[in-house]
């Protein structure tokens, strides 16, 4: 598997401090006053890898939350994130180039999958930085 950019990285630092993953923990961040939709930071689970958080923004549909995307991150033991899956619901996509065996280990990942996840998650926390004003 391959890890998102130096500048990403930097960015899901921030995303991911206080979220305390003792406590099944989230946050939200929302610095524009509706300008922007907010970003959404929530610790997902732990697997013999590392921590796995979920980052999203959402809009509401006929009473529905709507994932616009919602991808998850595996936080490795060197520090690096490693995109492992993406969700959107209008238009639907969902791409999970990992799979998983029974103890939690990775079995297989799809590189080209996971590589354009990797180029959308470099974008998108540069979007994300900018939106919200955060100090990296």
């Amino acid at each position: 598997m391959k890890a998102i950019n130096k500048q990403a990285k930097k960015v899901m630092d921030v995303l991911i401090e206080g979220v305390d993953i003792d406590a099944d923990d989230s946050k939200k961040i929302d610095n524009t006053k509706g300008t922007f939709m907010p970003v959404h930071i929530e610790y997902v689970t732990n697997c013999e890898l590392g921590a796995i958080y979920s980052v999203a923004h959402y809009y509401e549909q006929n009473g529905d939350l709507m994932r616009d995307p919602d991808m998850e991150f595996l936080k490795g033991g060197d520090g690096e994130y490693y995109p492992i899956s993406f969700w959107q619901d209008s238009p639907i996509v969902r791409d999970e180039p990992v799979e998983w065996g029974e103890g939690g280990e990775i079995e297989r990942c799809d590189d080209l999958k996971q590589i354009a996840m990797i180029s959308f998650a470099n974008r998108w926390m540069k979007n994300i930085k900018q939106q919200q004003g955060l100090v990296v």
